[in-house]
């Protein structure tokens, strides 16, 4: 929306949605491929190839935002424009059109460019502001919130995850009434595991206020590091921080998050099943252990593989993988094992 905005209003030139099904791009002097997604999208070759294309955005550069060299852009105030024009030549029916635009009566802000804290735009009373940073807890969130709040915004949504190193960060951004409660949480803490029991004698009551089995709560797995060791320290670590919450009746999930561009999680399926294995609903019910959700088959060799290589780094992992939630959650306080 900046883009075009910048480019038709400071620059006077025509911009246009370009679809990656397009197969001549010589026609346009410059094409902007944006993207905030979690994970880097695929990109058709021809797009890849070409000399006038310019990759941006936080799926681009490892999660990163790296504001634009011309800095007037990120300080232009974003327009739908663009995409209204698109969806009203895409669709003829106009009722589909306003269906799928009612999205662009939103209000979408990015708190900074880099260090610089970005103006606030008008907010559409009684609309959603949209906020696409990748990092919240600027030093001065709760002001910026509570500003979009008085200006009568119907609630604050994000397109990234709020990543919370701290519990009090956590509970602090939960307190918070305009945030949409369906915005997901990841606990990216480093607590030493023996200090989990003081950690519950705190917190365990504020989180069995808050958190449901349908809460969009996660502790993460996968992320990024250096050597295999440190990878499987790091699946053993996040286990027994899962269980220690699931033996006190707090029911978080487990959330797999790709390693940056450039680096290899050697156990990276065995991380999506252990996320699919903790996401299941019916936590009491679950009858097998993440062990036994690894299929029989040839199906399963990958797994069966980087199950075996993690037992070379970490030996003690065989009881996290051998034991049912249900187990878990009735056989009293977790005693990690690290």
């Amino acid at each position: 929306m900046k883009l075009a905005t910048y480019y038709k209003n400071e620059e006077n030139h025509f911009c246009r949605l370009v679809s990656l099904e397009e197969t001549d791009l010589s026609m346009y002097d410059k094409i902007y491929i944006f993207s905030e997604a979690e994970s880097t999208p695929k990109i058709p070759n021809q797009f890849l190839r070409a000399n006038n294309v310019i990759l941006g955005g936080t799926a681009f550069t490892n999660g990163e935002y790296i504001p634009f060299e011309n800095e007037i852009i990120d300080y232009t105030l974003p327009r739908p424009a663009i995409y209204q024009q698109f969806l009203k030549e895409k669709y003829d029916d106009g009722i589909k059109t306003k269906v799928i635009g009612h999205v662009l009566d939103d209000t979408y802000y990015r708190m900074y460019a880099g260090k610089n804290k970005l103006p606030l735009p008008a907010i559409i009373p009684r609309k959603r502001t949209i906020l696409y940073d990748k990092n919240f807890f600027y030093p001065d969130w709760q002001e910026t919130l509570k500003e979009i709040s008085d200006r009568k915004s119907s609630k604050i949504c994000r397109i990234h995850p709020i990543i919370c190193t701290k519990l009090s960060d956590y509970f602090m951004a939960r307190n918070f009434v305009k945030l949409d409660r369906a915005i997901e949480y990841y606990l990216d803490l480093e607590l030493p595991l023996d200090q989990v029991d003081y950690l519950f004698k705190h917190y365990k009551h504020l989180f069995l206020a808050d958190i449901a089995p349908s809460s969009n709560i996660f502790i993460t797995i996968g992320n990024t590091h250096d050597t295999y060791l440190q990878y499987a320290r790091e699946i053993n670590y996040k286990l027994n921080l899962l269980y220690s919450f699931w033996s006190r009746g707090i029911m978080i999930r487990i959330k797999f998050v790709p390693c940056k561009i450039g680096y290899n999680n050697p156990f990276a399926e065995l991380s999506k099943l252990i996320e699919t294995w903790s996401n299941n609903t019916n936590f009491k019910r679950q009858e097998k252990t993440i062990l036994e959700r690894i299929p029989k088959k040839k199906t399963g060799d990958i797994l069966r593989e980087q199950y075996k290589t993690l037992l070379k780094y970490s030996p003690k992992s065989t009881n996290l993988f051998n034991r049912t939630i249900k187990q878990i959650c009735e056989g009293g306080n977790w005693h990690y094992e690290y």
